[in-house]
């Protein structure tokens, strides 16, 4: 199943789609108990300001997770999940920087991995939520990186919400469903 939950700036989406996340993870282990709880983190130790952030992230959710640092190359991690297992990958929006910025994809390169992570939990028959900021509402960016950036992130969106089963918007902390029922 993958599920992709959008929101702007603390809007409470990765709040959300930490607690949907763990609901889809006390449901399955019911079922079956070897299956994991993972949380893929693209965002980079880049300052001291973001160490602190990420360190109270991992703090606030707990022992429960298990953590895996990538800012790049996710297939691979995906790859090894096995049957069932839940994982949160958040977001999409930092990801789409790093591989942008710093090593140069362009969009049909991205298009081209997410769309391997999207087989991959379908073949697996992981349960995927993908966390994203809502960043193309209001007016146009005058900047041509910026429009740029904005453009190809509100393209991969539209794919995954074409592939996904449920696709959610949250703000302040209350999701709307645009795809799939909650």
């Amino acid at each position: 199943m993958v599920i992709f939950i959008s929101g702007g700036a603390r809007s409470g989406k990765s709040l959300f789609a930490e607690q949907t996340a763990l609901s889809y993870f006390d449901q399955m282990k019911q079922e079956n108990h070897s299956i994991s709880l993972r949380y893929i983190a693209t965002a980079k130790k880049s300052d001291d300001e973001m160490v602190e952030r990420i360190r109270i992230h991992q703090h606030d959710r707990g022992e429960r997770w298990h953590t895996i640092e990538e800012s790049f190359h996710l297939e691979p991690i995906l790859s090894n999940f096995k049957k069932g297992d839940v994982i949160l990958l958040d977001c999409l929006t930092i990801w789409v920087s790093n591989v942008m910025f710093e090593r140069g994809l362009r969009l049909e390169e991205m298009e081209e991995r997410v769309n391997r992570w999207l087989s991959i939990a379908r073949e697996k028959q992981l349960y995927l939520l993908i966390v994203s900021n809502d960043v193309n509402e209001g007016i146009p960016h005058s900047d041509d990186v910026v429009q740029s950036y904005m453009y190809t992130l509100q393209r991969l969106h539209y794919n995954i919400v074409q592939q996904s089963d449920i696709a959610v918007q949250v703000q302040a902390g209350i999701p709307l469903y645009w795809k799939g029922e909650g």
